[in-house]
């Protein structure tokens, strides 16, 4: 026999080779007849044994002629995981030599998942605002990872949002989901309110830099700060501002405020006085809208200290409970629909006096004019350059007309450049009777050319 062993030797030996499953055949005969036949079969399928088997499997081989001395050759079962066993089988039917090699890979675990790593750190305050991809990890001890999940997360919102990852080896199993968590809120706050500092007016304006204090709410992450904004800018009633909300995400959001805002009083332009005989005028002028508008008087009414003399609207007023020879202070106060107000304070000492011209330098005869006495019939006028008396007339008004030229204590006389001096007496009753009331005056004032 070993003489046709090494001539069996001779013959050349066939190999096949899979790539999982490695057959080796050797052959030896005069011809391909002679060679043994050497079968196997796995089960369960594949048959061929090729690929992992996610189950038990069992090897039958089969060999003919049955008088063939085999070597291996043995029907087993594996229940292990293992990342490949040879199972060899040799015929020898005295004539040749088959030899069969079959590599068995049993894999029944499934892979364990090891982490999920998002494709990028936390936006804000470790939370997520936009979509993350994310990607799973994994290990397998026999026939090692074919992939592992890799997905996106885009919401809902949570503070504990979740999504499943598995992982899959080269045999097929699969693992069990393994969650990763994050906190995920993409939603802007809501911007609720804006609570002002202080209340507005009665009327609803305000008339200075007034603070608002904003108010939102978040219903995932929650709301990380509406900063204060504080209104001081142009008068107007239909003025806005902005206010803004941002959560611990990230996410902001605003919303716009109206309300009506006036911080420039209304201004007084003039206020005049003209006196008389217990009485004092007022006259004034105002712009810039005013609303309300009062006079206080200092003294006031009834002994009071001071007192409301007027109150409503107009641009004069006439005060006749006054006393000759007092001195009054009057207080003018406009204000505004805003609250904004203004005041201008003039004084006034009625009674008698010479009115025009005011005193200084003159061109041409002036007009003669002083306070009207209440009672006076007619006044008395005269008119004196240095000592000398050169005019003396008895107008029934309050005023009277100096001439260029006139007659009095039968001369003629005229009005030359210089200096003069009037005063005036009211009288009462006839003028026969001479009645006369204290003096007016005097007053001077100088011809030029």
């Amino acid at each position: 026999m070993p003489g046709s062993f090494d001539a069996a030797a001779r013959v050349r030996c066939v190999a096949a080779t899979l790539a999982v499953v490695s057959l080796v055949m050797v052959v030896t005969a005069g011809s391909a007849e002679a060679v043994p036949s050497v079968t196997f079969k796995c089960t369960p399928a594949p048959q061929n044994c090729s690929g992992w088997y996610r189950a038990d499997v069992s090897i039958d081989w089969t060999v003919a002629p049955a008088s063939s001395v085999v070597s291996g050759c043995t029907d087993d079962t594996y229940t292990r995981d293992t990342p490949g066993t040879n199972e060899v089988c040799i015929a020898d039917d005295g004539e040749a030599t088959v030899s069969i090699d079959v590599r068995i890979r049993v894999d029944k675990t499934a892979p364990v998942v090891t982490g999920g790593s998002p494709a990028r750190g936390a936006d804000v305050n470790g939370w997520y605002n936009h979509a993350v991809p994310i990607t799973f990890t994994g290990s397998d001890q026999t026939s090692g990872i074919a992939s592992c999940t890799s997905t996106t997360y885009g919401g809902p919102d949570s503070a504990s949002a979740s999504l499943g990852g598995t992982c899959r080896d080269h045999a097929g199993n699969e693992s069990s989901q393994f969650p990763y968590g994050l906190r995920y809120d993409e939603t802007a706050p809501l911007v609720t309110g804006a609570n002002p500092e202080r209340s507005p007016t009665a009327t609803g304006w305000f008339n200075r830099p007034v603070r608002f204090d904003v108010a939102g709410v978040d219903a995932t992450s929650g709301v990380a700060d509406c900063p204060a904004v504080t209104y001081g800018g142009a008068d107007s009633a239909a003025a806005s501002f902005t206010g803004t909300c941002r959560d611990q995400a990230g996410n902001s959001a605003s919303r716009t405020f109206g309300l009506k805002y006036d911080s420039t009083p209304p201004s007084i332009a003039g206020l005049q006085t003209t006196i008389g005989d217990r009485r004092v005028a007022l006259k004034w002028t105002t712009t810039g809208g005013a609303e309300t508008l009062e006079i206080a008087r200092t003294p006031g009414a009834g002994g009071e200290h001071t007192s409301i003399v007027f109150r409503g609207s107009g641009d004069r007023f006439l005060d006749r409970k006054v006393r000759n020879g007092v001195r009054y202070v009057y207080e003018l106060r406009v204000a505004d629909a805003a609250g904004n107000g203004e005041s201008r304070t003039v004084s006034a000492v009625p009674g008698y006096r010479l009115v025009s011209p005011a005193g200084g330098r003159v061109k041409r005869p002036p007009l003669l004019r002083w306070t009207p006495v209440r009672g006076a019939r007619y006044y008395n006028v005269q008119l004196s350059r240095g000592r000398r008396k050169i005019l003396s007339v008895w107008p029934s008004r309050a005023r009277y007309q100096l001439k260029k030229r006139w007659t009095y204590g039968g001369e003629d006389r005229r009005l030359v450049p210089g200096k003069y001096r009037w005063r005036v007496w009211p009288g009462f009753g006839p003028r026969a009777r001479g009645d006369y009331g204290k003096l007016i005056g005097p007053r001077t004032f100088t011809l030029v050319r």
